[in-house]
């Protein structure tokens, strides 16, 4: 654990000097870059570490030759089987792949979040925090970092170029698909339609009706849509006892009621603050729609609008016009941080805590790989 806690501590103290120093342009390209590196080398030298590292580690080895690449046989998709062969192609072993695979992923992260914050480390560390239990979904990853680089062609109204990179990323994981809705989020909606909405989403979510409606979906859609509505409704049984916790309900209308409160401040400070704010709206809908039915859809659906809490939370400190009040905030959200990282990886703590690499805890037994 104390690596992930140190990662924050460094992503504090840069935060702490970007809310309070006037960094330069060369100044903070050099801590982001000191940041991407670490961030590179934690993810991409791992070893047995993280979610699905067995069916991950078992598809590099057995993809050889684009006879391996279809759907049928590996259950992937075939944007990530390419990215898969071409790398083995070039270099056959499977840590130069993760830290390929993390160095675009980080890369396409890092650039977009910039495009979207004004202070790119307050972001980066509630980022880290809330995604780190993502860790090993390798193919959402990537998708994920796509759509979220695509994001900039809605403010350009380059519908082309978005649903391009959409498509894309679609070729990477099939859910990239729900990323298509922020083209048409760029809009004020008035506090009575969000109130209204989320009212029947919280409503409509207590029924079985959100799961009838997601099998449906998927039985008309047939094909591979059809096999990972049957894996995801499986998965769904195991997980039937958990759902809509009072804390992440209570959590999420605080953060909702902030956004909310501080729209038309930022919005007149930020060309992008509706945007953002729009999607994550649209995953607080997802949250309590699924949340009480299937899990599933929440832990997978809602990855490409939880995103925007980062850039949302980041984006307050613009209010805070006298420097010296920003470090008690910053405390409190490195914190909540250090909360949100244990609540990200606590479906599967054994898999990240003790860290294994490469280079660290190489003898480290994984029982739950065993």
């Amino acid at each position: 654990m104390i690596i992930y806690i140190s990662t924050l501590v460094v992503l504090l103290l840069f935060s702490f000097l970007e809310l309070r120093v006037n960094l330069t342009t060369i100044q903070q390209y050099k801590m982001l870059a000191f940041v991407y590196v670490i961030f590179v080398l934690q993810v991409g030298l791992r070893w047995e570490t993280g979610t699905d590292w067995v069916p991950y580690l078992n598809h590099f080895e057995e993809t050889n030759s684009t006879s391996d690449l279809s759907y049928t046989l590996t259950g992937f998709e075939i944007g990530y089987n390419y990215f898969v062969l071409t790398i083995k192609t070039l270099w056959n072993n499977y840590s130069v792949f993760l830290v390929s695979h993390a160095l675009i992923y980080y890369f396409l992260i890092f650039s977009s979040l910039k495009k979207f914050t004004p202070y790119i480390f307050v972001c980066i560390m509630l980022f880290y925090a809330t995604t780190l239990g993502y860790l090993g979904s390798s193919r959402q990853l990537l998708a994920m970092g796509i759509c979220l680089y695509a994001l900039r062609y809605v403010l350009d109204k380059q519908a082309l170029k978005f649903f391009a990179l959409i498509g894309i990323a679609f070729l990477f994981h099939t859910t990239a698909i729900l990323f298509c809705v922020y083209y048409f989020l760029n809009r004020d909606i008035k506090p009575i339609i969000i109130f209204s909405v989320l009212v029947a989403s919280i409503i409509i979510g207590k029924t079985s009706i959100p799961f009838t409606m997601f099998s449906f979906v998927g039985e008309s859609l047939g094909g591979m849509v059809i096999s990972k509505v049957s894996v995801y409704i499986e998965r769904f049984q195991d997980m039937e006892n958990s759902g809509l916790t009072t804390v992440g309900f209570i959590k999420r209308l605080i953060f909702l009621s902030v956004f909310l409160f501080n729209y038309k401040a930022l919005s007149e400070k930020l060309s992008y603050y509706k945007l953002i704010f729009n999607g994550y709206f649209f995953g607080l809908l997802i949250y309590f729609l699924f949340s009480s039915s299937l899990l599933i859809m929440v832990n997978r659906g809602s990855l490409y609008f939880n995103i925007m809490e980062s850039l949302l939370i980041a984006s307050q400190f613009l209010l805070f016009n006298n420097k010296q009040y920003r470090f008690i905030p910053l405390i409190i959200l490195f914190i909540i941080s250090v909360f949100l990282l244990l609540q990200s990886i606590s479906p599967y703590p054994d898999l990240f805590h003790p860290y294994k690499g490469i280079f660290i805890n190489v003898d480290l037994q994984r029982f739950r790989l065993s």
